[in-house]
C-alpha cells in the first residue's frame, strides 16, 4: 500500500487548522492582485498589462505584488493555479480513494470546466503567450502541468494497487487526459460552435471514453 500511502501525504498537515489574523489578510491581499491581474490581462492583454497597471487595480503599491509575486510570469502561474484549484487537488485526490473514480472523475472535470469558462478571457490572453515564449513555457510546465500529472499519476497508481483500475501506462494515461482536456480548451477558445453549446456534457462524455478503457479487466 506504498502508493496509497502516497496519496496522504500529500495532504497539507495544517489544512483545517485556524488561520491566524494576519495569515488571513495575507491570503485577502494575494487574491485581491490574483483578481487584479485577471482583469488586466484580460483587458490588455499579458505583454501590455504592467505591474503598476495591475498595482492601481488591486490598490496596493507597485512594490507590495513583489512580496507575493516575482514578476508577471508568476502572476500567470498563479492564476492557472486558482482556476485549476491547484492547492485543493491533492486533499481531493485523498477523498476520491474512498469512492467512485468515475463520479470523482465527473464531478472534477464539471467543476473545472465551469471555472475555465468564467476565466475565458484571461485565457484568451495568456495562453499565446505560453506557447511563444521559451522562458515561460518551462515553468508553466514545470510548476503547474508537471505538479498535476504527478499528482493525477500517484492517485491512478494507487487506484490500480486497490484493484479499481488495470493496469496501464500511467504516465502516459495521465497525459493522454490532459491533453483532452487541453485540447477542449483550445477548441473552445477558437470558438467550435458544438463544443461551446455542449460544454456542460464534456465530463460524462470523458468520463465514458475514459472509463471504458480503465475498467478492471473482470468488470468488477
Amino acid at each position: 500500500m506504498f502508493i496509497v500511502e502516497s496519496i496522504f501525504k500529500m495532504s497539507d498537515p495544517v489544512q483545517g487548522q485556524p488561520v491566524s489574523r494576519r495569515e488571513r489578510l495575507k491570503q485577502e491581499r494575494e487574491e485581491r492582485i490574483l483578481d487584479a491581474a485577471a482583469a488586466t490581462f484580460a483587458r490588455q492583454g499579458f505583454h501590455q498589462a504592467t505591474i503598476r497597471d495591475i498595482a492601481r487595480l488591486a490598490d496596493v503599491a507597485d512594490g507590495t505584488i513583489y512580496n507575493y509575486f516575482a514578476d508577471k510570469f508568476d502572476l500567470l502561474i498563479g492564476l492557472m493555479a486558482r482556476l485549476a484549484e491547484l492547492e485543493q487537488l491533492p486533499e481531493e485526490l485523498l477523498q476520491a480513494l474512498q469512492g467512485n473514480a468515475r463520479d470523482f472523475f465527473v464531478a472534477t472535470f464539471r467543476h473545472r470546466i465551469g471555472r475555465i469558462r468564467q476565466g475565458e478571457e484571461m485565457l484568451r490572453a495568456i495562453l499565446p503567450q505560453v506557447l511563444v515564449n521559451p522562458a515561460l513555457r518551462e515553468r508553466f510546465y514545470q510548476q503547474y502541468v508537471l505538479r498535476i500529472a504527478t499528482l493525477l499519476e500517484q492517485y491512478l497508481h494507487a487506484q490500480i494497487e486497490l484493484g479499481h483500475m488495470r493496469p496501464v501506462n500511467v504516465p502516459l494515461t495521465v497525459r493522454m487526459v490532459q491533453g483532452m482536456f487541453v485540447g477542449l480548451l483550445v477548441l473552445r477558445i477558437l470558438g467550435d460552435v458544438p463544443l461551446r453549446s455542449e460544454w456542460e456534457d464534456i465530463p460524462e462524455a470523458l468520463a465514458t471514453l475514459v472509463f471504458d478503457g480503465l475498467s478492471p479487466e473482470d468488470g468488477e
